[in-house]
C-alpha cells in the first residue's frame, strides 16, 4: 500500500511540473505567437510548422505558410464582369482556379518586412508583414505589364485568325490568357484601337469563337465492312473555319468497335484528314467511327497552364460520325464422305457446327459461297478388349480455307476413346464424347482463328 501510495505521488509530482513547464514556456511566447496581431494598413502572416529536416528546410517551409496565411488576408472578390465570372456562369465553379490572389516566395517579395521569429525545441514560428499600399502598387505595376503581354498577344491573334489561320491564333489568345491569370477575377482594362476593351474578355470571347467556327465534317455516311477485314478505301474528312478548309488542326479518330491503329492526323493543306483503311473487328452489326478535332493537343501546344487549356478542353466540339455496318463472314463445313458411318452422324456434326458459327457471329453458306471452309475428316480406331468390354477411339482434322483456298489454320483433334459390349457400342460412345469435344473446344477454337 505504501509503495502505490508512492507512485501516485510521484506521478502527480511529475504531472505538476511538466504543467508548470508549459505554462512557463507559453508565457515566453511572443504576443503574436499566441494570438495573430492586427496591424492597421498591413497585412499580416503569421505561421508555424515543426521542426522536421535540416533548418533551412522547415524555416522556408514556415515563410512560404506564413505568406500564403498573409495571401488569405487579401480580399479577392470576383468582379462580375471578369472573365472568369463568365467561365463560372458557363461551365460552373472552375476547377483548379484559386478565387483568393496567389502569393509565391517570390511574388513582390521586396515588399515583405519579416517582422519577427521565434522557436522552441519542436517548433518554428515566422511573422511577416507588408504594407497594404506597398502591397496594391507592387501588384497594380505587375498587372500593367501582364496587361500589355496579354494585349500584344491578342493583336497577334486577330491577325493570324485574318489570315484564316485559327490555330495559330488560338494559340496567341490562350497565351494572353495565361499572361494575366492572376488576374482572371478582376476587370483587365485595356485600350485597343482606340476603344476602351477588357482584354481578358476580349480574349476568351476571341477563342470561343474560334471554336465556334471550327468544323468537321464527313465525305460519307456510312460503310459496310466484313468483320475481320478492312475497309477498302480511305475514310476522308473535311476540316473548316468559318467555312473555308484549313491546315494544320489536329484530329483525332475513335472507334465504338475497339481501338484502331492510327487514330491521330493533322489536315492537310486542302483540309482533309484520311483514316487508312484497318481491319475491324466486332460482333455487333453496326458499329460508328467518329472523328473529333482534338482540343487536348491544341491546347498542349500552346500554353503548359493547365488551367488556361481547360479553358478549351472542356468545349465540346460536334463530331464528325460515319456508320459502319458490319457483315457477318460466311462459312461452310465440308465433311469427308469417308468418315461419318451414316447420315444421321454427318448431320448431327453439320447442326453442332452451325449452331457454334450462329453463336459467333456467322453466317453458314455453301461451300462455293462462303468465305472460309472448314474442311474435316475422322475416323476410328481399335482399341484394347478386356473383360467383356471393347474399346474404339476417334480422331480427326479440320483445316480452315479462305475464299482463296489458302489454308489460314488447321487441328489435329486428340484420340477419343468410347467403351461398349460390343465394336459397334464403343463407336458409338466413342462418336458421343467426340461430338462435346468437337461442340466445346475444337469448332470454337477455328472460329476463334478467323473471327
Amino acid at each position: 500500500m505504501q509503495r502505490y501510495l508512492i507512485i501516485v505521488l510521484s506521478v502527480l509530482l511529475l504531472a505538476s511540473c511538466a504543467a508548470k513547464k508549459q505554462a512557463a514556456e507559453f508565457e515566453a511566447q511572443p504576443q503574436w505567437v499566441k494570438q495573430k496581431p492586427i496591424v492597421y494598413g498591413y497585412y499580416i502572416g503569421v505561421a508555424s510548422v515543426k521542426k522536421v529536416g535540416t533548418s533551412a528546410q522547415y524555416i522556408a517551409k514556415a515563410r512560404q505558410e506564413a505568406l500564403t496565411d498573409l495571401a488569405e488576408s487579401v480580399s479577392s472578390n470576383v468582379s462580375s464582369t471578369s472573365v472568369l465570372h463568365s467561365i463560372e456562369t458557363e461551365y460552373g465553379f472552375s476547377e483548379s482556379y484559386d478565387q483568393k490572389i496567389q502569393i509565391s516566395t517570390d511574388d513582390y517579395l521586396e515588399g515583405f518586412d519579416p517582422v519577427e521569429s521565434y522557436e522552441n525545441e519542436g517548433s518554428y514560428w515566422v511573422y511577416y508583414k507588408i504594407a497594404k499600399s506597398t502591397y496594391h502598387e507592387m501588384k497594380e505595376k505587375r498587372k500593367r505589364e501582364a496587361i500589355a503581354t496579354a494585349l500584344a498577344k491578342y493583336e497577334s491573334g486577330l491577325t493570324e485568325q485574318n489570315l484564316n489561320k485559327p490555330k495559330e491564333a488560338l494559340s496567341f489568345y490562350l497565351q494572353g490568357l495565361q499572361a494575366i491569370k492572376r488576374y482572371l477575377g478582376e476587370e483587365t482594362p485595356s485600350t485597343h484601337n482606340g476603344n476602351n476593351v477588357d482584354i481578358g474578355n476580349e480574349l476568351y470571347s476571341s477563342a470561343s469563337a474560334i471554336l465556334n467556327s471550327l468544323e468537321i465534317k464527313a465525305k460519307t455516311n456510312e460503310i459496310k465492312v466484313k468483320r475481320g477485314e478492312s475497309f477498302d478505301r480511305n475514310l476522308v474528312f473535311d476540316v473548316t473555319y468559318d467555312g473555308n478548309t484549313v491546315q494544320g488542326i489536329p484530329v483525332e479518330f475513335s472507334y465504338t468497335g475497339g481501338y484502331l491503329k492510327k487514330d491521330r492526323q493533322n489536315s492537310d493543306a486542302n483540309g482533309k484528314v484520311y483514316l487508312e483503311p484497318e481491319v475491324l473487328h466486332s460482333r455487333n452489326g453496326k458499329e460508328q467511327i467518329a472523328a473529333k478535332i482534338n482540343l487536348k493537343e491544341l491546347s498542349q501546344k500552346a500554353v503548359d497552364d493547365l488551367f488556361i487549356r481547360g479553358l478549351i478542353t472542356k468545349r465540346r466540339l460536334k463530331p464528325a460520325s460515319i456508320n459502319v455496318i458490319i457483315e457477318a463472314p460466311s462459312v461452310s463445313l465440308v465433311i469427308d464422305e469417308s468418315s461419318c458411318l451414316n447420315n444421321n452422324d454427318c448431320n448431327q456434326i453439320n447442326s453442332l457446327f452451325s449452331k457454334n458459327a450462329s453463336e459467333y457471329g456467322f453466317e453458314v453458306k455453301g461451300e462455293q459461297s462462303s468465305d472460309f471452309v472448314f474442311e474435316f475428316f475422322f475416323g476410328y480406331k481399335k482399341g484394347e478388349s478386356a473383360g467383356g468390354l471393347i474399346s474404339a477411339y476417334i480422331s480427326g482434322e479440320i483445316t480452315i480455307k479462305d475464299n482463296l483456298r489458302k489454308t489460314v489454320w488447321v487441328k489435329q483433334t486428340v484420340d477419343i476413346k468410347g467403351v461398349g459390349r460390343s465394336k459397334e457400342d464403343a463407336k458409338t460412345q466413342a462418336f458421343s464424347e467426340f461430338k462435346k469435344a468437337l461442340n466445346r473446344n475444337y469448332f470454337k477454337q477455328g472460329l476463334d482463328a478467323i473471327k
